[in-house]
């Protein structure tokens, strides 16, 4: 299993930050002047310190913590707990629990800082297992919000955490490329542990491009960068030092690198040593193969896969991908519940709206006359179907001769039609400027008065509905279907407007009846045939009714 040094880092910086008296913090939970929420944070703090060697300890503490902040139905509180626990419970190897609690976490934050926090411990319990995929999905979610929140610490340990994962994926190029950021960063920001780290991380690198001089320069600094306190930290170095060695035949000084590694290990508490330990034995393995003491290799190569199977088995690995698999379909499944709920809103609103306008136009328009004109006016489509079956049946040229009799008849009937309208409009405008110029006496009853407003407030409705002219633009539209085709062919961006009022200058209404059916002035309808005139690339002398009979 490859190393992990920036787990071991971040967690050392996480201790380091909570170097406090453990005895105070302990007497301080003894006593009862703390707050709820004081008592989850300094419980959280222990579970951190201790989760560093002293793991069983941690999960009482965590434990602890996580009970109190769900009485307190405090989130936050709750998510710092259970990293805690998943934290501990990845140091035991139980990859299942800590993957669970994680995701549990992961689904309560709420600031983008946890978030990466929950994000980037989900990778490492991924890294862990070898599961290069998801850890490198997580590494880099985190990375992208601490970006976003200019963390210079945070995002030097992402980049580190990105380079191991890509370690992982024996994509060496691309690891060393993330351990350089990491080391310039580090090194413009003051992180000497993270210098530290990067330093080794790189002279891994340089092991596996066979460059071993380079990687035991690389191992030396970062050895001059540790702390002496960081056991485990320098037995990894030692470790990697040692594969270098081992590469050059300087198989004395590797036995004594290896030698020195071992005892860091085994005076350790921590539950990470299990993974220096592999190390040191791969390498042991290797050494002893070389200097041909195949006896003392097969007992290193047994104990190898001792621990090895303590730590991560086939089971355990499968386990926590179904693990993840499964909270996807879950994900997924919601998902499609939120856009089916709404697809179903919109369906709503949109049926709401539609019965709305529905019931609007039925309370306008369901008028006695009105209705008896659409009556009419279905009977003489029928006829009109009618007559061209029968047109179709006697024969093309007879259907055709046919056919234009009846579009002239319906032209001269639309044409009347249209006059009708016109006059109609003309009758109850002046009728309006009349009934609007009446003199009410001084004397007449109020009564009276709101009564003349209302006949004028009606004629003026019926006026601007001008419904007949609706019925009449329906009627030429439905009789015209072959000019209105022909003519949007050639001239597909004329509006609905203009294409009535072609039709209506077909008919060879005059200006005034167009502007008095259409409810507009003159001088609109002359500026409507001026545009018209433009569009269709009319000269002066050419006529525009004419032109419309063509099509």
């Amino acid at each position: 299993m490859r190393i992990w040094i920036w787990f071991l880092m971040a967690c050392w910086c996480q201790a380091a930050s909570a170097q406090v008296n453990t005895d105070s913090l302990t007497a301080l939970l003894a006593g009862k002047s703390m707050s709820a929420p004081e008592r989850i944070r300094t419980l959280n703090l222990l579970a951190a310190y201790y989760n560093k060697d002293s793991t069983n300890i941690a999960l009482v503490w965590a434990n602890e913590a996580y009970l109190l902040a769900l009485k307190e139905e405090d989130p936050a509180l709750q998510a710092a707990s259970l990293l805690n626990l998943s934290e501990g419970y990845l140091y035991n190897d139980q990859y299942d629990q800590a993957l669970n609690y994680a995701y549990t976490a992961l689904d309560l934050v709420k600031t983008d800082s946890a978030r990466a926090r929950s994000l980037t411990h989900l990778a490492w319990i991924f890294y862990d297992t070898e599961n290069a995929h998801f850890a490198l999905q997580y590494h880099q979610e985190a990375y992208d919000i601490y970006r976003r929140l200019n963390d210079p610490r945070r995002i030097a340990l992402s980049l580190n955490a990105l380079g191991l994962v890509y370690l992982l994926k024996d994509e060496f190029a691309t690891a060393r490329k993330y351990f350089d950021s990491t080391l310039q960063l580090a090194r413009e920001r003051g992180l000497e542990g993270m210098v530290a780290t990067a330093l080794s991380n790189r002279g891994i690198c340089e092991n596996e491009f066979g460059r071993y001089p380079e990687a035991i320069a690389d191992f030396n600094q970062a050895l001059a960068t540790l702390r002496q306190t960081d056991g485990l930290s320098h037995a990894e170095v030692l470790n990697q030092m040692a594969y270098s060695r081992i590469m050059l035949k300087e198989y004395p000084q590797a036995r004594e690198l290896l030698a020195q590694a071992r005892t860091l290990i085994h005076q350790s508490n921590s539950n990470t040593r299990k993974e220096k330990l592999l190390d040191n034995l791969t390498n042991s393995v290797l050494l002893y193969q070389n200097l041909g003491e195949y006896k003392t290799a097969f007992n290193e190569l047994q104990e190898y896969t001792r621990v090895r199977n303590e730590i991560l088995s086939k089971s355990k690995s499968e386990a926590i991908s179904a693990l993840k698999l499964k909270r996807e379909a879950d994900e997924n499944q919601t998902r499609i519940i939120t856009l089916v709920a709404q697809k179903e809103l919109r369906s709503f609103q949109r049926n709401a709206l539609a019965a709305g306008v529905i019931l609007l136009i039925i309370i306008g328009f369901l008028l006695y006359s009105k209705l008896k004109q659409k009556q009419k006016k279905e009977k003489e489509l029928e006829e009109v179907k009618r007559a061209l079956i029968k047109h179709e049946l006697d024969g093309a040229l007879m259907e055709k001769e046919a056919l234009n009799n009846k579009l002239e008849f319906r032209d001269n009937d639309l044409k009347n039609y249209a006059l009708y309208i016109s006059q109609r409009n003309e009758m109850i405008r002046h009728f309006i400027d009349e009934l609007a110029s009446l003199d009410i006496h001084s004397d007449a009853k109020k009564e009276n008065i709101a009564r003349f407003n209302k006949m004028v407030n009606k004629f003026q409705h019926d006026l601007d509905i001008n419904k007949d002219a609706q019925d009449f633009n329906l009627s030429v539209n439905e009789i015209h279907k072959d000019f209105f085709f022909n003519l949007l062919r050639q001239f597909p961006n004329l509006t609905e407007n203009e294409r009535r009022l072609c039709a209506q200058i077909r008919l060879n209404l005059s200006i005034k009846d167009i502007a008095s059916l259409n409810n507009i002035s003159v001088k609109s309808v002359e500026m409507a045939r001026y545009r018209l005139r433009k569009a269709f690339n009319l000269e002066h002398k050419d006529s525009l009714s004419d032109f419309l009979r063509n099509f």
